[in-house]
């Protein structure tokens, strides 16, 4: 499973581990962690991660001394996992060469990662699912290290005073703006389709291989779930944030797409504005439901009934409310981007209060998304 990262990794993020691997041997460290991930990320500002810690004044510099004082030293501690071997190769990563890590005396030839490490690469991984993308992004792999509240970066980021829901809201953001300038943008519904039929086809292909060990350990019989089961149950687990996900991007989206047609026309009234965005808001809700009706009745049929209005609107009204706090948020970062370039600190004061409870709100919304989306289906029974 793990080794799908490296399948999927594009240049950019080979670049990144790649660096991470040579600050672990820099530092004679024994396992590459969360921390050698998060101090690579902010030695690059060509891609949207490193663009989105800039724009916060993390500094590698800063970052560098976070990191080396928390993995000062490694010898007192073992990590619950260790990956055996060397997946960036010079036939994978042509031009790049990885030195080993440890120390001269006793330098360990393959790499290895600790469990926050691996769980974050494969949450990397999901995030690239979410957005329907066919390749796992640095940007990807920073909001996967912002998900984990427990591990080493969220204690950096605490030291550095970062605030990280604001974070997260830059690499949302610039992930739109760079998707924007590019030559194809998904709808929700063409991202929601491609990452869910990969994550489907990657967790059948888990099944398949159980079946096949079982096969050659002499014919034992164990209890794999059809594929049916299989789909139901990564919508259960995966469903919510991927319409969260795909929520908060398509919101950033039309702020860019406004945005471009403003500056092509002169401008645009506050009125035609909001009718806009609350035309987006309707048009999201009808693009949930009739994706999560092809999802389900039409490419897996798996229910052997339709969700019903009722149903429907639950999940709909939660887009609605997630659609129009990420609006409210848009303009209460670009309000305080105009205070702090005036100078209007108690202005700037009042709106960092309001920028940090829609933050909070945002992810209670995300939760009841999520609740909401496995309420509706648990008790849909699977046709056989």
């Amino acid at each position: 499973m793990f080794e799908v990262v490296f399948e999927k990794a594009s240049d950019s993020l080979l670049a990144v581990l790649l660096d991470a691997t040579e600050e672990c041997a820099r530092m004679n460290n024994r396992w590459i962690c969360t921390e050698h991930l998060l101090l690579a990320l902010t030695h690059d500002a060509s891609n949207v991660a490193g663009q989105a810690l800039t724009s916060m004044q993390i500094s590698s510099e800063s970052v560098q001394k976070e990191v080396d004082e928390a993995l000062q030293d490694q010898t007192g501690w073992e990590p619950l996992f260790e990956h055996f071997s060397d997946p960036l190769t010079e036939k994978e990563a042509p031009g790049l060469k990885v030195k080993p890590i440890g120390s001269s005396e006793g330098a360990i030839d393959e790499t290895r990662y600790s469990q926050q490490t691996v769980e974050a690469l494969k949450r990397s991984l999901d995030y690239s699912l979410f957005f329907g993308e066919r390749e796992i992004q640095p940007q990807h792999l920073l909001l996967s290290l912002l998900d984990n509240n427990d591990g080493g970066v969220s204690k950096i980021f605490e030291e550095l005073a970062i605030n990280t829901p604001f974070l997260r809201r830059q690499v949302m953001a610039m992930h739109a703006r760079e998707s924007y300038k590019g030559s194809s943008i998904l709808s929700l519904r063409e991202a929601l389709i491609t990452g869910f039929n990969e994550m489907v086809g990657r967790y059948q292909q888990y099944v398949q291989g159980l079946i096949f060990l079982a096969a050659r350990a002499g014919g034992l019989q164990i209890g794999t779930p059809m594929r049916s089961q299989v789909v139901h149950m990564v919508c259960l687990a995966y469903m919510g944030d991927f319409l969260n996900t795909q929520v908060a991007f398509q919101r950033y989206l039309l702020e860019e797409n406004i945005r471009s047609v403003s500056k092509r026309v002169g401008g645009l009234d506050k009125e035609i504005t909001a009718s806009i965005v609350s035309s987006g808001a309707q048009n999201l809700r009808a693009e949930v439901r009739a994706t999560i009706e092809y999802i389900w009745c039409n490419q897996y049929r798996l229910l052997t009934r339709l969700l019903d209005d009722a149903e429907h609107d639950l999940i709909g009204s939660v887009i609605e409310d997630l659609w129009w706090a990420q609006s409210e948020e848009i303009a209460l970062h670009d309000l305080f981007a105009e205070a702090m370039d005036d100078h209007r600190r108690k202005q700037v004061l009042t709106l960092q209060k309001r920028r940090t409870e829609i933050a909070q709100r945002l992810t209670k919304l995300g939760h009841r998304l999520d609740d909401t989306v496995k309420q509706c289906f648990v008790k849909h029974s699977k046709s056989a």
